[in-house]
């Protein structure tokens, strides 16, 4: 279930591997899940690999974690060679309790098809209840709101919501309820300027602007913070990042407020 401005902490914002070739975590979720949840975090969306590599000891104290895995962060591919990702998406989402989970598809046109049979059969392995949040991005076939409702028109079924980068392009967020109404229920934020990210206090006006424009179409989703202050940068640090994590939520807790 959908809860009006619940914000969560993306478990990618704190790691170094993010972007990284093998995507090895560098540090266990379980051991900051008390502190998200004393900082105020009402849960987290868990990248993918931070349940997949890692030992049974993790998933198991991730399952009892204080801080509850939300959103389930797949990276898995539409097409034949995800399959498996795919399956262990699901059994993560069920095994973690998460109410949602996050997809993609690809960014090839040729395959339009695939993804839309491969989006259709994979949704319907996930309970009744579980979100099923795409997020729309750049590079994939459907980063344009028009392609996305066509594209989701074509899947079928009335499950699907979007995720939209609401601080990155403000001016699109329109289109995207315009086609998509309340099935835009989720939010990643992160901010940057001038090509790097920043706090949510250092750019106001964005902040602001943005919000008016997700109240004003009716918003009732919740949000992820995804990337801060010190991402990918030479000093960057776990301390520093979490710091700036803890900063931006409660700067959006009240704006929110």
């Amino acid at each position: 279930m959908t809860t009006r401005g619940e914000v969560y902490i993306g478990s990618i914002l704190l790691e170094k591997s993010r972007w990284s070739r093998d995507k090895t975590p560098t540090y266990r979720v379980s051991e900051w899940a008390g502190r998200f949840a004393d900082a105020g975090f009402d849960g987290m969306e868990l990248w993918e690999y931070h349940a997949t590599l890692c030992d049974e000891d993790e998933r198991r104290a991730l399952e009892a974690s204080p801080c509850p895995v939300a959103i389930f962060n797949s990276y898995a591919s539409m097409d034949e060679s995800g399959a498996d990702a795919r399956a262990k998406a699901v059994e993560l989402t069920k095994r973690l309790g998460a109410s949602g989970v996050k997809f993609n598809v690809g960014r090839d046109p040729d395959a339009r098809q695939t993804y839309v049979d491969t989006v259709r059969e994979w949704g319907a392995q996930f309970p009744d209840d579980v979100r099923l949040l795409c997020e729309c991005h750049p590079g994939t076939v459907i980063e344009e709101p028009a392609e996305a409702r066509r594209f989701f028109d074509d899947v079928g079924g009335d499950r699907w919501q979007v995720i939209v980068h609401a601080l990155s392009r403000p001016e699109r967020l329109g289109e995207w309820f315009d086609l998509f109404g309340d099935a835009v229920s989720h939010v990643h934020a992160q901010l940057t300027r001038e090509k790097e990210y920043v706090r949510l206090e250092r750019w106001p006006e964005r902040v602001e602007e943005t919000l008016r424009i997700l109240s004003g179409n009716g918003f009732g989703g919740t949000y992820t913070l995804e990337f801060t202050e010190g991402t990918h940068t030479d000093g960057e640090t776990i301390e520093a990042l979490w710091e700036n994590g803890v900063r931006d939520l409660a700067y959006l807790r009240k704006q929110l407020a």
